[in-house]
């Protein structure tokens, strides 16, 4: 049952009496409607292939009610950037503070067995600052780790990007163009290492053949164990940071 209705996002009826946010998007790649969690944004997308096939999406999404508000109430609590929260950096928790003096973001280890995650600016700044810092060391990893796996399997990324990707932990063009998610620098070192090796293996094989994880073995042998970390707990990473 449809409630609400503000531009391209619906608010439907659970049983339990939740209002549940879904939004419609319209992917003329789409081959079918369909829905899907986004743990980012905390909402259900329903896409279409079309505009006209829009009600259609909802109407998809409505039928899936109770299984999208179980699904979002499962999702962990949001950690937003503030003073005094935890965030994993590089697979270690850390505590933002914020600071009134310096320009650049620093990492204090001599506070105590948490480190320090010291923010400078202005305190409305905060969170940005904070989400500048990550993706500037997600870019810092990725670009050394692609540049390693690059040289094993001998192929010439045409380029790197730090997105907010919220569907997929990375992804390579056909032109060799890799993106990849700021999150990924909040999880344990080898698991950006495999998503890295795993997208410079598409350079080669665009496609998930056994030709494909070859390429991805020879650049990261154990990466059966670090897909199977991003599958059991890298939902988490999604709940990092302002929506």
């Amino acid at each position: 049952m449809v409630i609400a209705e503000s531009h391209h996002r619906v608010f439907l009826l659970a049983k339990s009496g939740t209002s549940v946010p879904v939004r419609v998007h319209i992917d003329k790649r789409a081959r079918r409607v369909s829905v899907r969690i986004d743990p980012t944004a905390r909402e259900a997308i329903a896409t279409a292939p079309a505009s006209r096939y829009a009600l259609d999406a909802i109407g998809f999404a409505t039928e899936r009610v109770d299984w999208i508000a179980e699904r979002l109430d499962a999702l962990p609590p949001p950690v937003l950037f503030r003073p005094g929260a935890y965030i994993p950096l590089r697979g270690v928790i850390h505590r933002l503070k914020h600071v009134e003096t310096g320009r650049t973001v620093k990492v204090d280890r001599t506070s105590g067995p948490t480190p320090l995650l010291l923010i400078p600016g202005p305190r409305e700044a905060f969170a940005d600052k904070t989400r500048a810092f990550l993706r500037a060391a997600a870019r810092i990893d990725f670009a050394e780790r692609v540049a390693v796996h690059a040289e094993t399997l001998k192929v010439t990324p045409r380029s790197i990007a730090i997105k907010d990707m919220r569907s997929r932990w990375g992804s390579c063009s056909s032109e060799g163009r890799l993106n990849f998610t700021w999150r990924l620098v909040c999880a344990p070192p080898f698991a950006l290492d495999y998503v890295a090796a795993h997208e410079v293996a598409h350079i080669k094989e665009m496609n998930h053949s056994s030709r494909f994880w070859k390429q991805v073995e020879r650049c990261y042998p154990d990466w059966r164990e670090a897909r199977d970390w991003l599958h059991t707990r890298g939902g988490a990473l999604h709940s990092i940071g302002d929506p």
